[in-house]
């Protein structure tokens, strides 16, 4: 008998798609982990923003940080409304920095990409500024007893998609 050593044609493909199949998991794993860690960290922002605002309005006696109003109906488009909420995030920011150091404290262990000190802008972890609502509004969101909330555009990018949107009254709640 005469035998040859080496795989056959079928040994091969079966291997090829078994590595095929582990590579799949792993990437969709990956993407899994990384958008929960994205959502974490928005989350906590949130948070933190929430914390700032009630600190912010206790030192004035009710006050809250001025901003612009960022109403959807003032925007044509998506592009509108990244400018309304860009404009509205330096505002906020600036506000809570000069009371409240933001820099020095709350958010300084955060990536540039998300907190730029120079400038006091918070954005999410997908890189949408984040954006105060002094009240609530029914295309955004609907916190309890009107008070003011932060909220994230969200993994999509898109202001008004409530689906995925992120909100400080939410993860209070949590």
């Amino acid at each position: 008998m005469n035998w040859r050593r080496g795989f056959t044609l079928v040994e091969m493909l079966t291997s090829i798609a078994a590595l095929v199949i582990v590579f799949g998991l792993m990437v969709s794993l990956a993407n899994f982990v990384r958008n929960n860690s994205a959502t974490d960290l928005t989350v906590s922002l949130l948070r933190k923003l929430d914390e700032q605002v009630v600190q912010y309005s206790r030192r004035f006696e009710g006050q809250f940080p001025p901003a612009p109003v960022f109403d959807p109906q003032a925007a044509e488009n998506e592009v509108g409304l990244a400018k309304l909420a860009r404009q509205n995030n330096e505002a906020v920011m600036r506000a809570l920095g000069s009371q409240v150091n933001l820099s020095a404290t709350v958010f300084a262990e955060l990536p540039s990409s998300v907190y730029d000190p120079e400038t006091q802008t918070l954005r999410d972890a997908w890189g949408s500024p984040i954006v105060f609502m002094r009240t609530m509004h029914p295309a955004i969101g609907m916190a309890l007893d009107d008070r003011p909330f932060f909220f994230s555009a969200g993994p999509d990018r898109k202001y008004l998609t409530r689906e995925d949107n992120l909100y400080s009254y939410e993860a209070a709640a949590k």
